[in-house]
This record gives C-alpha cells, sequence and structure tokens, in this order.
C-alpha cells in the first residue's frame, strides 16, 4: 500500500466537512470519526428543501430592448437598475439542497482517551475505516455505501467480547419531522421538506452477535462483539411528472434485502462494482514508498498505522518539505475520481456544488449545481479518466432543464429554443437567481452544458447517443440565440443584456458595471457550439436543409471575434473596459483555452495573448479559491507551460484544500478536487487540437511516471510511460479504424489504427 492510495488521518474530525466521505452516488455519508459519540451526516441527491417554483419575471420581455439601448450607449448603470427589477425572478432565490438528517451513534463505557486512533478512506476499495485502542480493545468500524443494494453499511467490531454497548438513532434538526421505531431492529425518520417538497423515508436497521432492541426513536445492542448498520433514505421525487408513492416500502425492502445479503456478500459485491470503474485507469508519478499491510486484498487486513497521516504531509508540504509532494499529487487525482464514482453513479442528479455531500440546512450558495464554470469543472475529466458512465446524470439534468428552458426562453426573451442560467437544482429550473449583479443575467447556462453532449460522443463515439441525446438538445439551446441575438450597426451579432461570469469593469464614462454587452466567453462558447452541431449532423449522416445551414454559418461568422488589447492581452468585454478586479477568480474570456478548442498554439497571436492574461491576472492574485487555482492550472497545461503546472498543483495542495483533501473555495466546494485531475490529465496528453500532443507540459517533477488507461477524443484509448523526462512507451488502442496525427515535442507522424488492436506510436 501507498500513501497515495489511502487519506489517513490520526484525530477525529471536528465539523462535518472534516469527515471522511461515502457514496453511491445516490446517497452519501459524511463520516467525521468521533469516539464517544458519532455523528454522520447522511445525504440523498434529491432532498432539496421546498416544492418547484415557477420564478420568471413577468415584465422582463418587454424591458429588453430599452436595456439593450442603454448598455449600447454606455449607461450602465441606468440598465443595471432597469434588469435588476425587470429581468431577476420573483423571487429572487431558489431552495437549497439539504441533508437526509444526521446518524448518531453513541457508545457506553467509551469516555476514556482514544489511543493508537487512525481513520482512513480506503480509495483502491472505495471504503472508510475508523479504528483505535480504548481500556486495551481494539475497535474498527468500516463503512461504505451500496451501489447493488443501495444502502450505507457500518460494521463495529471488537477484538474482546461483549464489548460494544451501542444505540443509533436518525434525526433532522430544524424541521418538523417524525421518528419512531419501525419493528423490532429498525428505527428511521420521515417527513415533507417544506411544504409541497419531496417526501423523505430514513430508515436504521442493526444487527447483532447480541441481542437488538428499540426504545423510543433508538435501536440499540448491549456487550456485543460485532454490530452492523445497514440505512437508507428514499424520497417520493421522480424524474419527471408525478411522485413516488412506493418510497416507504421501498426504502424497507432494500434494508430487507441487505440484512438477509450479510455484510461479508454486500461488500464483495461493493468491491466488484467499485473496482469495475475505479480500476479502469491509473496514475503513477516517480517511485513511492510502500507500505507494509498484512492481506494487501482484504480490508480488515490493511494496515493503516503504518501510514503517515495526510494532513502532516500537507503541513510539512507548507514548510517546504517535498518529500510528500508526489504521493500528496498522485492522491489528489486518484481521490477525484473515488469522488466521481461516488456522487455520480447510476444516480438521477450530477454532482453539485458538494458533490453529494453537505450538513448544513442553510448551505453555501445552497449547494446548487453553479453552471456558470463550477457544474462544468466537474465533469471535464470523466470522459478521459474513464469514468464516462458518472457523465450521464449530468446529461438527464440537462434534458430537463431544455424542458423547462423553453418556457424561460419564450416568456422572460420571446425567443423559441431553450435558455439556462446560472444555478439550477433539484427542479431543472432555468430563470435567473440572485439580485447581485454580476451574477443572475447570464444566458449562457444551456449552450456550454449542451458541449458536455458532443464531448461524450467524441470519447465514445456513440452514435446513438449523438442523435437521439446530443443533436436535439444542442440545436434547441442554438435556436434561442437565433431569436436573441443583437445586430448592432456594423453587423455583429451580440449577446446581451449578460455578464462576464461575475466580474466587474469600469465603463469609458467612468460607471463600474457587471451588465454588458457581448463579452468574449459567449462567442467564444457559441461559435463552439454551432461547430460542433454541424460537425455532428454530419457524423449522424442527418441532412439539414441549406437554409438552415446557412443561418447557423452565418451566426457563427457575425459573432464578434475574440480581440487583443492594446497591451496584448484578450479583452474579456465587447470594449476595452477596465477591470474593477484585475485579479478575480474567473477568467472566462480564457474559455477558448480551455476548457474550449479555439486557442491553440495554431493560434499564435490568441495564443500568446492567453498567456499574457493569465500572468496578469495572477500577478493580481487571482487563482485564490480552490476551483479557481485548479482552472489555472489547466491553462497553464493547455499553454504548454510544465512548470507552472507543477507549481500551480504545489500551491493548490498548500492552500486549497483541507486534511481530508477536499477542495475549500472557502468554504468546501468538490469543484476543485475535479478540476485539478482535468488539469493533471492534460499536463500528460492532449486531444482537442485535432491531433494527439503526448506529454505536452510535463512538470519537472514528474520525472518518471506512467498513465494507463486515458481516454482520448476520437474514441482511443492510450497507455504510457516515461523516464527522465523522455517518452518510453506510448499504446494506443481505438473503437474504430482510424487514421490519427501525434505530436511529441517538434515531431509528427500519423499512424493508421486498426478497431481493437493496441498500436505502439514510437519518436
Amino acid at each position: 500500500m501507498k500513501a497515495s492510495d489511502t487519506i489517513t488521518l490520526k484525530r477525529p474530525g471536528r465539523r462535518w466537512d472534516d469527515g471522511l466521505p461515502l457514496g453511491n452516488g445516490r446517497l452519501g455519508l459524511m463520516a467525521p470519526g468521533k469516539v464517544n459519540e458519532e455523528t454522520i451526516v447522511v445525504n440523498e441527491e434529491t432532498l432539496w428543501y421546498g416544492p418547484a417554483r415557477i420564478r420568471r419575471n413577468p415584465d422582463g420581455r418587454e424591458h429588453i430592448g430599452e436595456i439593450r439601448r442603454l448598455l449600447m450607449e454606455g449607461s450602465v448603470e441606468k440598465a443595471s437598475f432597469l434588469a435588476k427589477m425587470a429581468l431577476t425572478s420573483t423571487p429572487k432565490y431558489n431552495n437549497p439542497y439539504q441533508p437526509a438528517g444526521d446518524l448518531r451513534l453513541c457508545f457506553m463505557g467509551h469516555n476514556a482517551p482514544a489511543q493508537e486512533y487512525r481513520r482512513c478512506l480506503l480509495l483502491p476499495e472505495g471504503a472508510a475505516l475508523v479504528e483505535y485502542t480504548m481500556n486495551g480493545v481494539r475497535y474498527r468500524r468500516e463503512m461504505f455505501v451500496s451501489l447493488a443494494y443501495q444502502v450505507g453499511v457500518i460494521r463495529l467490531t471488537a477484538d474482546r467480547k461483549g464489548a460494544i454497548t451501542v444505540s443509533a438513532n436518525m434525526s433532522r434538526k430544524p424541521f418538523e419531522e417524525h421518528t419512531g421505531r419501525l419493528d423490532e431492529k429498525t428505527v428511521g425518520n420521515w417527513g415533507e421538506n417544506g411544504v409541497g417538497g419531496v417526501r423523505y423515508f430514513t430508515g436504521v436497521r442493526m444487527t447483532a452477535d447480541a441481542p437488538v432492541h428499540t426504545m423510543g426513536d433508538f435501536v440499540y445492542t448491549e456487550r456485543a462483539s460485532e454490530v452492523i448498520l445497514y440505512l437508507d433514505t428514499e424520497t417520493d421525487f421522480t424524474e419527471y411528472d408525478g411522485r413516488r408513492q412506493t418510497f416507504r416500502e421501498d426504502c424497507l425492502t432494500r434494508l430487507d434485502k441487505a440484512e438477509a445479503a450479510g455484510f461479508e456478500e454486500i461488500r464483495k459485491r461493493h468491491r466488484e462494482d467499485y473496482r469495475q470503474l475505479y480500476g479502469r485507469m491509473d496514475l503513477t508519478l516517480n517511485e513511492e514508498k510502500e507500505y507494509p499491510d498484512t492481506g494487501a486484498e482484504e480490508l480488515l487486513g490493511m494496515a493503516p498505522a503504518e501510514l503517515p497521516d495526510t494532513g502532516e504531509m500537507l503541513a510539512d508540504l507548507k514548510e517546504g518539505r517535498d518529500q510528500w509532494l508526489t504521493p500528496l499529487t498522485l492522491l489528489l487525482f486518484r481521490y477525484a475520481r473515488y469522488l466521481l464514482i461516488s456522487s455520480s453513479t447510476n444516480c438521477l442528479l450530477p454532482a453539485n456544488l458538494q458533490g453529494l455531500w453537505n450538513g448544513s440546512y442553510e448551505p453555501p450558495w445552497q449547494c446548487e449545481f453553479t453552471i456558470n464554470i463550477n457544474e462544468e469543472m466537474n465533469y471535464w475529466f470523466a470522459e478521459k479518466s474513464g469514468l464516462s458512465e458518472c457523465h450521464l446524470p449530468l446529461f438527464r439534468l440537462l434534458k430537463r432543464m431544455a424542458v423547462n428552458g423553453r418556457d424561460t426562453a419564450r416568456e422572460l426573451y420571446g425567443c423559441e429554443g431553450f435558455v439556462a442560467h446560472h444555478n439550477t437544482t433539484l427542479w431543472a429550473n432555468t430563470e435567473p437567481e440572485g439580485i447581485f449583479d454580476a451574477s443572475p443575467f447570464w444566458v449562457m447556462g444551456g449552450a456550454w452544458l449542451s458541449l458536455h453532449l458532443y464531448e461524450h460522443y467524441l470519447y465514445t463515439l456513440d452514435t446513438e447517443f449523438l442523435k437521439e441525446e446530443a443533436l436535439p438538445v444542442m440545436r434547441e439551446a442554438i435556436r434561442f440565440f437565433e431569436g436573441y441575438l443583437y445586430e448592432d450597426e456594423d453587423g455583429q451579432l451580440l449577446t446581451g443584456p449578460v455578464v462576464s461570469p461575475e466580474n466587474t469593469y469600469r465603463s469609458q464614462t467612468g460607471e463600474k458595471g457587471a451588465l454588458c454587452m457581448a463579452p468574449a466567453m459567449d462567442g467564444t462558447i457559441l461559435r463552439q457550439l454551432i461547430r460542433w452541431y454541424l460537425e455532428g449532423v454530419k457524423k449522424a449522416g442527418i441532412t439539414l436543409p441549406d437554409s438552415e445551414r446557412q443561418t447557423l454559418t452565418r451566426i457563427a461568422k457575425k459573432l464578434p471575434p475574440l480581440r487583443i488589447s492594446k497591451d496584448g492581452r484578450l479583452m474579456e468585454w465587447f470594449r476595452d473596459y477596465e477591470e474593477t478586479e484585475p485579479g478575480h477568480r474567473h477568467v472566462s474570456h480564457l474559455f477558448g483555452l480551455h476548457p474550449g478548442i479555439e486557442i491553440t498554439r495554431e493560434t499564435p497571436e490568441l495564443f500568446a495573448a492567453a498567456g499574457r492574461t493569465l500572468d496578469y491576472r495572477l500577478s493580481h492574485g487571482g487563482g485564490h479559491t480552490g476551483w479557481s487555482r485548479a482552472w489555472v492550472t489547466c491553462f497553464y497545461a493547455r499553454l504548454l507551460r510544465g512548470g507552472e503546472v507543477g507549481q500551480s498543483v504545489r500551491e493548490l495542495l498548500t492552500r486549497s484544500v483541507q486534511d481530508n483533501m477536499l477542495d475549500v473555495h472557502p468554504p468546501f466546494q468538490i469543484d476543485g478536487n475535479f478540476g485539478i485531475a482535468e488539469a493533471i490529465l492534460e499536463a500528460l496528453i492532449q486531444s482537442h487540437a485535432g491531433y494527439i500532443h503526448i506529454l505536452p507540459a510535463l512538470p519537472p517533477e514528474w520525472r518518471d511516471g506512467s498513465v494507463r488507461g486515458i481516454r482520448l477524443r476520437g474514441g482511443l484509448t492510450a497507455d504510457m510511460s516515461w523516464k527522465n523526462h523522455r517518452l518510453e512507451e506510448c499504446l494506443v488502442t481505438a473503437l474504430e479504424d482510424c487514421e490519427a496525427e501525434f505530436v511529441y515535442g517538434e515531431e509528427r507522424k500519423k499512424k493508421v489504427l486498426r478497431a481493437g488492436e493496441r498500436t505502439a506510436v514510437r519518436f
């Protein structure tokens, strides 16, 4: 076992987000590992507060023209004042994602100091372990969430017979709810999450090698040596209209099946299901120290006491001691894959701002799906890391957004097609959210998310998905802009009123604002969407009417191009405005560099300007939040600046992760965990510019290494290794016969690849 396989901590967590996250996509547990009285936060993906609400402003449509006129005249403050009244939703905010409650485990006779304490998240197993010694007894807790059985499982053991006396209870603090006994070994809680909201039901069942009883709303056992808890939460939410009436019965049935199967069988199946995803790819860097274990395949055989404390490793790195840089970098990458599997497998909803894990009833930013960068960042690395199935929940949500977004487009803007703004929730709502000037007025959410549909096709070559799922949604996203774009006196087609996400400027008349016309990001997203739609139609064998093709081509050509300011940087806004926050966390005008495809080394002027833009932003304090630092690292990879990639990974590790390796905005926000994994892979191999670029931005710190199972656009999979910064081997397998171009350094070569055959690419 290696330090990069396991998060190991020598002390319990103090807050809920100090815990170890477990999940199966739908059901999540966050376990802080406390000794005498443990509180495990339970989450279920569909447990959002309140009902679906229509929040569209009835006065928006009639004022769009006036707002545009004011912006074109430079009257930013007047336009913003009007937009705030006419376009913001009524009411302003969405309802939050909330916990299903707290599972509280109370131990009797457990007040002595805990010795030799360790809690571990075992990434190759998809499970957590807590162990400690008290009064000469060694206690262990094993925890995981089963995909096959759809339950959380916790096993408590002691190496002295009869040493465990424990009770379990499930509750939600601030809400009217029902709790109580369900049968002789099961308790739970249930209720409605806000008037008209989803109904929920949680059951907790205990089995033990001693008698199990209930009292009040507790289930408990005394003088046991082994105790097993099974937990499930169900809601009545269904993906489309209607409510599931059997959710209570479904919960109890799952508990019955889990109890009948037993711990060993459920753990065996969990390991098989999890490893089928986790084992598809791996990355190694340099040589790592091996730590002993007494039984590599057995969860109870692990020897976490031998492993270094992850928090201490991070503290050492902050002090400049670099012996932990390689294992922490690998741990960061492997953890990202673990988190995506745990929060986005075989479920209805994608990972939100905190993945699946939220311990607050009033969470930051409502713990929503924020689609002006954060939600997209969650999935940038899904395809290339061999987790294509984990991308699918995002598409399920987008498909429902396309339905709701048609109403928003028509009623708010008078347009066809669909539109989505910068946040959405369980209910796939698409209206603007909030009242802060720099956030709500952003119409690119549906367009950006639609690009993910085509990315999925590029990696999988799934033509049926392209025809049935991707192209229809992409077309509706484009259709909105056919009616929304404003043609100026120079014949350019402008988006607006909009914002460049969350950033502000000072106009040439000295007015400060966020609302604007045609920021750089909008045109870049829309050009790429039209390009990919036309390309996808051709791949699918669909013949477009000439008039439709000409309309789309005309739009793409008339969008304002990316432009370079007099100081050599890319312009973020339609006019060369002064930035009021030059170190802003969003760097939206570099969308074409990453995740977009418009800025490459084949466009040298834009490429150079992008580099100057990034340097300027960072010199003024940019990259100061976790997710922003992850995006910066992606930019460095696309700019082919390997030294900065390595330094940026170090920056994230030393400034933007907690001891349990969860990213902080602050507070905890999971997008940085996912975004940095994308950056690491982009430093190793890139496939966005029409060729495969091998080791394009290898950091000096990554002297030797290998990657197995990395996926590339065009339906390719690569295994490669390098030593002393030089490529040793690259083996590529294609889904279909094709010809691909490969670049290594300044060398280029084309190879014919045969479906299913492993082909060596040598330089």
